[in-house]
């Protein structure tokens, strides 16, 4: 499962913060099979001017996440707070309409869709990480 989380794309202090406070992650990471990944991420954090050479699928930001022939924004960062608006962006119209709240406000979350329904994963509210999905 670890080779399909994008360690290198994580943030400094969500490694050092979260990860490093979770002990069973840590021996997870450090045992022999993923200390590649370990060193991979780390090497790409503390080495910016070498990240053109380390370019992977996991040093790679996935797409925006298409439903059909609309794009949908969820959550985000506005004014310096997590929000919690869903929005769908028509290419046809050129129009953003807000299609729902999510129950939290969540910037940095996962997206993704199974069966023609959305889900957002995790994030972070603006004080706190979260471990909830919303469908």
């Amino acid at each position: 499962v670890l080779q399909h989380v994008r360690l290198p794309l994580l943030s400094p202090k969500f490694l050092v913060g979260t990860v490093g406070s979770d002990r069973e992650l840590l021996v997870l990471m450090f045992s022999c099979l993923h200390r590649d990944l370990v060193d991979e991420a780390k090497n790409y954090l503390l080495l910016p001017q070498e990240r053109p050479l380390m370019q992977g699928p996991r040093t790679r930001p996935r797409k925006p996440i298409r439903c059909g022939e609309v794009l949908f924004a969820v959550g985000g960062w506005c004014s310096g707070d997590a929000i919690s608006s869903v929005e769908r962006y028509d290419p046809q119209t050129n129009e953003w309409r807000m299609v729902a709240s999510m129950s939290k406000r969540r910037c940095g979350v996962g997206v993704s869709v199974l069966d023609d329904l959305l889900y957002a994963v995790g994030g972070h509210d603006g004080s706190s990480y979260l471990n909830s999905v919303e469908r």
